[in-house]
């Protein structure tokens, strides 16, 4: 392939530089030693702060710039010492080395305090399962769960809350018996609708917690198979719950157009134009970097001409005796672009291996429309030479009137597009002669259940 598709989903968390940040721990038994403050994001850390213990076990996390709120780690080197909820910028902590997380007293932060209070009494709780039979231990874990799920209504609409939510799975009501194939419909459709039930996304601190970046990959995994206005559907509904101006509504509208820019299953990039129109693009209150904001507008407009559904855009195009050939004038059932660069590598494979297979195609009514995307025409002329490709249209761009990059989304070599007699685009990525033939059989199918 000769060329990459550009990074452009990335933003930076913002910080507020006129404000500071002042912790500080004392920890009884240590000294001399380098502690970190470092944040979930997805599934790996980001540090925010380093502090030196000194002489007497005080370390103190400090600077001019304002903590990113959310689930924070202290450790030490690769050792996690204990967990700590940063909502505050002004307080402090005290522990010692003979149990950093159930000696741990936090003053000053009442966020902190309630999740450490929680964690302590969960821990006491837990300290029972040790040496109990298996009965007891049932009854050990039924008092965790109702505990937390008393702690999360006790403290609602507290991050400390929203975190220990997050942690409840969905209760999806089992399958009857004798299930049905409509009620594994219906036990999926739950499912999915009550997903993000126990994740609050109105709190821009759940960004930076163990449970958002595991929860969406996940989901936009399974969504993937949907059809696009349900998907569509589905992301205006989960977007739409973050905050405005949030480095978490950027952060989930930048995972779903990172699904679906460039997506697995053929016709979902309608999803991407979508996000990127409605959330990036045309929302001036968003606050995405313009060079974002610019790239997405390239990506759209280079994806829009050559979404499934839409005719194709005529292809002004001469063959090899200069006679013109337009895309517009081939008459066929079905007709496969190719738009290659000769001197590519994988364009000269997919050229032999359509040259093995091509019988199928001609077969069923298909012709393939060569076109040379490169300037070199006597490159282009020994491409179709040493190839043997002269059953195809071979075609070049003589007068340079088109477009391939912008009307064609000519990204990599090569490029195929596959269309019906009408020029309307059946596929928008290179597939295998199999995969052709099934869509032609769906086609054919249409046209008969039409009769």
């Amino acid at each position: 392939m000769k060329h990459i598709l550009p990074l452009i989903f990335l933003f930076f968390i913002t910080l507020d530089a006129f404000s500071q940040h002042r912790i500080e721990l004392k920890i009884k038994g240590l000294r001399d030693s380098t502690l970190y403050l470092v944040h979930h994001y997805e599934d790996t850390f980001l540090s925010q702060d380093t502090a030196k213990v000194n002489a007497s076990g005080i370390a103190i996390f400090e600077g001019k710039k304002k903590l990113p709120k959310g689930f924070y780690v202290v450790a030490m080197g690769k050792n996690r010492i204990f967990d700590v909820i940063i909502n505050d910028q002004n307080f402090s902590m005290e522990t010692d080395t003979a149990d950093y997380t159930n000696n741990l007293k936090i003053t000053g932060s009442v966020e902190a305090k309630l999740f450490q209070d929680f964690i302590s009494q969960a821990n006491a709780k837990a300290q029972k399962l040790k040496g109990a039979t298996d009965v007891q231990k049932q009854l050990i874990y039924s008092d965790l769960e109702k505990f937390q799920k008393d702690y999360v209504k006790t403290h609602e609409r507290t991050f400390t809350g929203n975190i220990l939510q997050a942690g409840v799975e969905i209760e999806v009501p089992p399958l009857p018996l004798k299930a049905t194939l409509q009620d594994t419909i219906n036990q999926s459709n739950y499912y999915f609708k009550h997903y993000w039930d126990n994740i609050n996304l109105s709190d821009e601190r759940m960004l930076r917690t163990p449970f958002v970046g595991k929860k969406m990959d996940t989901y936009l995994k399974n969504i993937s198979f949907f059809e696009p206005d349900t998907i569509i559907q589905i992301a205006d509904a989960i977007i739409e719950k973050t905050p405005r101006k949030s480095d978490l509504r950027k952060y989930v509208v930048g995972k779903f157009a990172q699904k679906f820019i460039a997506p697995e299953i053929m016709g979902r990039e309608g999803v991407y134009i979508h996000v990127a129109e409605k959330y990036i693009i045309k929302d001036l209150e968003s606050g995405w970097d313009t060079s974002s904001i610019r790239r997405n507008k390239e990506y759209v407009v280079k994806m829009k001409p050559v979404m499934i559904g839409n005719k194709i855009l005529n292809m002004d195009m001469t063959d090899t005796l200069n006679v013109h050939t337009p895309l517009y004038g081939v008459k066929a059932n079905y007709i496969l672009v190719m738009i290659y660069d000769p001197e590519c590598h994988h364009c000269q494979e997919t050229t032999k291996k359509l040259l093995e297979e091509y019988p199928k195609l001609s077969a069923k009514g298909v012709k393939i429309y060569m076109a040379c995307g490169t300037r070199d025409k006597k490159k282009w002329l020994n491409f179709i030479k040493e190839f043997k490709v002269q059953k195809f249209i071979n075609v070049y761009d003589s007068y340079t009137m088109t477009d391939f990059t912008n009307n064609f989304n000519t990204t990599v070599y090569p490029n195929l597009l596959f269309l019906d007699k009408d020029k309307k685009i059946l596929a928008n990525k290179k597939l295998d002669v199999e995969q052709y033939l099934k869509i032609i059989a769906a086609e054919e199918g249409k046209k008969v259940g039409k009769k």
